[in-house]
């Protein structure tokens, strides 16, 4: 049975929905996204990272596997608290750190 080529576009589009800005589980690391907040989320499945800015758009890209992208091999993965991302480029390989784990913090009064 074929899949219609859309089904991956629209299951992509709803798994990046699910990730909510003010819950996020990760914040972006100082320097990583010039004058943009951007916050990420692991998909329940844990086989997606998700992007989502404080605007509300949202992206989802691979999790704990290899992807190709622009001819550029990539990882995102956890290390500690961090969320990581490896990109190789000629050879050569770029570790950057996103984010970091999000402490929740008491609301004072």
């Amino acid at each position: 049975m074929a899949v219609p080529a859309n089904a991956g576009i629209k299951d992509e589009y709803q798994r990046a929905q699910e990730c909510d800005y003010s819950k996020a589980e990760y914040g972006s690391d100082v320097g990583v996204f010039d004058e943009v907040n951007v916050r990420f989320c692991i998909s329940e499945d844990r086989r997606f990272v998700v992007y989502v800015m404080r605007s509300g758009k949202s992206w989802a890209l691979p999790f704990d596997r290899d992807y190709r992208q622009a001819g550029v091999m990539s990882l995102n993965t956890i290390e500690d608290d961090k969320l990581v991302h490896y990109a190789k480029k000629k050879g050569v390989v770029d570790r950057v750190i996103l984010g970091r784990k999000r402490i929740e913090r008491p609301i004072l009064y």
